[in-house]
């Protein structure tokens, strides 16, 4: 995207860069099951309940991955303190769920919105 957009940079520290970063994604808990399609169109509402689809591509993974997908999507655009609210929301839940370290999710969810964000660049880049 940035040779197509002629943004001069550094494409060897670019590349330690991403190196770097992808080694800070993976000291992410990845046992759970990660969705990878977590977006508002894959929900619907019936009858009061809901029901998730278009999960073929599920595995494990991170947590932080799929709550950075819908908070960040590019279709919704939501407030930063909206963001943060839906976050606190989703985390209150999970941790009556399972045990997390509040401060540890937290510093690995924004890695994951930061790696969602990148991959929108790239999508809608062109």
């Amino acid at each position: 995207m940035l040779k197509l957009a002629k943004i001069p940079f550094d494409e060897e520290k670019l590349e330690q860069d991403f190196k770097l970063f992808a080694s800070l994604l993976l000291k992410a808990d990845s046992k759970y099951f990660l969705y990878r399609d977590f977006q508002a169109r894959n929900i619907l509402l019936h009858n009061d309940d809901l029901y998730f689809i278009d999960y073929q591509g599920g595995r494990k993974g991170a947590l932080q991955y799929d709550v950075a997908s819908i908070l960040f999507q590019a279709q919704i655009n939501f407030s930063a303190s909206e963001r943060d609210e839906l976050l606190d929301h989703y985390l209150d839940g999970l941790t009556e769920k399972i045990k997390i370290k509040r401060n540890d999710f937290l510093i690995h969810y924004y890695n994951f919105a930061l790696i969602r964000l990148l991959q929108t660049f790239g999508a809608y880049g062109f």
